[in-house]
C-alpha cells in the first residue's frame, strides 16, 4: 500500500507550492489513472513514489509517505528501487546500455544480485514482455515502442511491487501504445502489481483503470471510478473527454462508456431511429478532386523524388515525392521509424537529401543554409525544450528578433505583440525550462512565429497539453493557416488530427503509402481511425466517413456543444 497525509511540496529557488496537503492511498494491485491540467503537479506526486523527490529533486516538504511499508524520509533510494519501478515518458532517459540484454542486466547488476539470479531474470523478463528476439539488438536501432518495451522490461526485472509510468504512450504510434497498454494491464492481471499512469489521452487507458485521480493546482480534486466521474462535465477543469463519453454527454444519456464497443450498444437504440437520407449526400471530398483545387493555390513545398539514408543499406526515406501548398494544415502520420521526423529535417536543411530535389516557393534549396531557410520555414522540436537557450522568455524571443536583424524599435514591437497574443506576458522574466510542457509549447510557437515565417513544420507538439492547452494551441494554427501559411504537423494524436486538418499523409518503411484529405485516409482504418468513425462503422443509416463528433452530433440534430 502507498499512503500519503497532509503532502505538501515546494521545489527550491521556487515560492509556488505544488502539492498542496495531499492525502491519498493506493492499494495494493490497483491500476491508477493520474490526470489533470498542465503543472497541476500530476509528476511531481509520482516523483514521490521512488523517492526522486526530496533525494534528487530538492525543495521544502511536509507531511508523511509510507511507500510499500517504507518511510520515504527513512528509506535510501536504492531501497526504494526494489518496491517501486518508475518507467519515463521518453525511454531514451533511462536508457543506458548499448544492447537490449545488457540494458535489462544493469539494474540487476546495480543491485549485487548472484549472476545466475541475475541471467534467470533477464530470461524471464524477455519472455514475459515478449521481446525475447530483440535480445542483442542495439538500443539505437529500436523503434519508439521497442523501446518502452525495453525500458518496462529493465523495471520488471528488479521484481518491483509497483510501477509508475509517466505518459508512456505519448510519442508511440497508436499500435505501439496499444502493445504497450495491453503490456501493462497483462502486468497488473497476471502478476497483481500496482500500476500507476499518468495520461492524458484517456480515450487510450481509461478502460483499463479502477480508479482516476483528477489534480488540480496541487490538490486531488476528483477521485473515483471513470463511469462515475465522466457524468461531470471535465473539460472545464483541463480534461481531454474522450469523444464517445463527450457525445453521450451532449446527448444527454446518463451511462457512460469506455470503449467504442460499450458506446455501441448504449447509442444503439437512439441511432437505430435516425433516419439519415444516406443517399442525398454529397461527400464534397470524395465528389471533388482536392488535388486539382489545390493546384489553384500557390505551391510552397515540392519534393521531386527524394531519398535518403543514415547509413549505408539503411534507406530512411524513399522516393518521396510531395507537394504542399499555401493555407493547408497537413498530418503527416506513421508508425514509429517511418521517416516522419527525418522528412520534416529534410525540408528545413537541417538534412540533406541522397538523392533527389527540395524546392521552397519555386527555389531549390540545395544551396541554402539552415538560417537562410529559418526566415521561410518555423521548426518546433518533439521536446520544446530543445530549443531554449537563453534565461528568460523576454531573451528567447529577443534573441531570435535580433539574429534576423531586426532594428530595437521594430524588435520591441513585435516582442510585446508576441507575448500578448500567446498569453506570456506574466512570464516575461521566467527561464523558459520552468514552464510546464504546455507552456514551452506555447513559448517555441511564439518564438517561432514572431518573425512571421511562410511554412510551419512541428514534430509531435501537444504531448503533454491537456484539453484547454490543446484547443488554444490548434486555434493558433488554424488562424495561422488562414492567412495562406502552410502547417506540416507530425502528429500519432488521431483524435486531434480529425478535428484540425485538411489533408494527411501517411508514411511506412520510407514511403507515402497514402495522401489524401482527411475523410478518405482515416475513415474506415483499422489502426489510424478515432473513436467517432469506429462508432459509425456499426450502424449502417450513417455515413461511413464521419470523424468527429461535431459532425456526429449535426447529423442528430444537436447544434449545442
Amino acid at each position: 500500500m502507498i499512503k500519503i497525509e497532509d503532502l505538501s511540496f515546494t521545489y527550491n529557488q521556487s515560492s509556488n507550492q505544488i502539492l498542496n496537503n495531499i492525502s491519498l492511498e493506493i492499494n495494493d494491485g490497483e491500476f491508477i489513472l493520474i490526470t489533470g491540467p498542465s503543472g497541476s503537479g500530476k509528476t511531481t506526486l509520482i516523483r514521490l513514489f521512488n523517492g526522486l523527490i526530496p533525494y534528487f529533486y530538492g525543495g521544502k516538504i511536509s507531511g508523511k509517505v509510507n511507500i510499500q511499508s517504507l518511510n520515504l524520509f527513512k528509506t535510501e533510494t536504492r531501497q526504494l528501487a526494489k518496491k517501486v519501478g518508475f518507467v519515463f515518458q521518453n525511454p531514451d532517459n533511462q536508457l543506458f546500455m548499448n544492447e537490449v540484454e545488457s540494458e535489462i542486466a544493469f539494474g540487476l547488476e546495480n543491485l549485487n544480485l548472484p549472476v545466475n539470479t541475475i541471467k534467470k531474470r533477464v530470461e524471464e523478463t524477455l519472455d514475459s514482455i515478449g521481446i525475447a528476439h530483440l535480445r542483442r539488438r542495439t538500443i539505437g536501432e529500436l523503434s519508439g515502442g521497442e523501446k518502452q518495451k525495453v525500458a518496462i522490461a529493465s523495471i520488471l526485472a528488479m521484481n518491483p511491487e509497483v510501477i509508475v509510468l509517466d505518459e508512456p504512450t505519448a510519442e508511440l504510434d497508436p499500435k505501439s501504445a496499444e502493445d504497450i497498454l495491453m503490456l501493462i494491464q497483462k502486468l497488473n492481471d497476471e502478476l497483481g502489481l500496482t500500476i500507476i499512469l499518468i495520461e492524458h489521452r484517456l480515450d487510450r487507458v481509461i478502460q483499463f483503470v479502477d480508479r482516476m485521480i483528477i489534480i488540480e493546482k496541487g490538490k486531488i480534486l476528483k477521485d473515483g471510478p471513470p463511469k462515475i466521474l465522466f457524468k461531470e462535465n471535465l473539460s472545464k477543469i483541463g480534461i481531454t473527454i474522450p469523444p464517445i463519453i463527450k457525445l453521450c454527454n451532449i446527448l444527454e444519456i446518463d451511462k457512460i462508456p469506455l470503449t467504442v464497443k460499450e458506446s455501441r450498444e448504449i447509442l444503439s437504440d437512439f441511432i437505430n431511429n435516425i433516419k439519415y437520407p444516406i443517399e442525398n449526400i454529397e461527400d464534397e471530398n470524395k465528389n471533388t478532386n482536392y488535388f486539382d483545387q489545390s493546384d489553384k493555390k500557390k505551391l510552397l513545398v515540392e519534393l521531386s523524388n527524394i531519398s535518403f539514408n543514415y547509413e549505408k543499406n539503411n534507406r530512411v526515406l524513399n522516393n518521396i515525392n510531395l507537394r504542399m501548398y499555401e493555407g493547408e494544415f497537413i498530418a503527416i502520420m506513421g508508425r514509429n521509424g517511418s521517416g516522419k521526423t527525418t522528412l520534416l529535417k529534410l525540408i528545413n536543411g537541417l538534412l540533406k537529401p541522397g538523392r533527389g530535389k527540395i524546392n521552397i516557393e519555386n527555389n531549390t534549396i540545395e544551396k541554402s543554409s539552415v538560417a537562410e531557410l529559418a526566415q521561410k520555414i518555423g521548426y518546433i522540436f518533439q521536446n520544446p525544450a530543445n530549443q531554449f537557450y537563453h534565461d528568460t522568455v523576454e531573451d528567447e524571443i529577443t534573441y531570435i528578433l535580433n539574429n534576423l536583424k531586426y532594428d530595437s524599435n521594430k524588435a520591441k514591437v513585435l516582442l510585446d505583440n508576441i507575448l500578448e497574443q500567446f498569453d506570456l506576458e506574466k512570464y516575461r522574466k521566467v527561464y523558459p525550462r520552468y514552464l510546464s510542457v504546455g507552456e514551452q509549447q506555447k513559448l517555441a510557437l511564439a518564438s517561432v512565429l514572431v518573425t512571421n515565417p511562410k511554412i510551419l513544420l512541428l514534430d509531435e507538439p501537444t504531448h503533454g497539453m491537456d484539453y484547454k492547452q490543446k484547443t488554444i494551441f490548434f486555434s493558433y494554427l488554424n488562424a495561422y493557416c488562414k492567412k495562406g501559411n502552410l502547417v506540416i504537423l507530425i502528429t500519432h494524436d488521431v483524435e486531434s488530427v480529425a478535428e484540425y486538418s485538411d489533408r494527411v499523409v501517411l508514411l511506412a518503411e520510407g514511403r507515402i503509402i497514402v495522401d489524401d484529405v482527411k475523410k478518405n485516409v482515416l475513415s474506415n482504418a483499422l489502426l489510424f481511425s478515432p473513436q467517432v468513425n469506429r462508432l459509425v462503422q456499426g450502424f449502417k443509416n450513417l455515413p461511413q466517413n464521419i470523424l468527429n463528433y461535431h459532425e456526429l452530433i449535426k447529423v442528430f440534430g444537436y447544434e449545442k456543444e
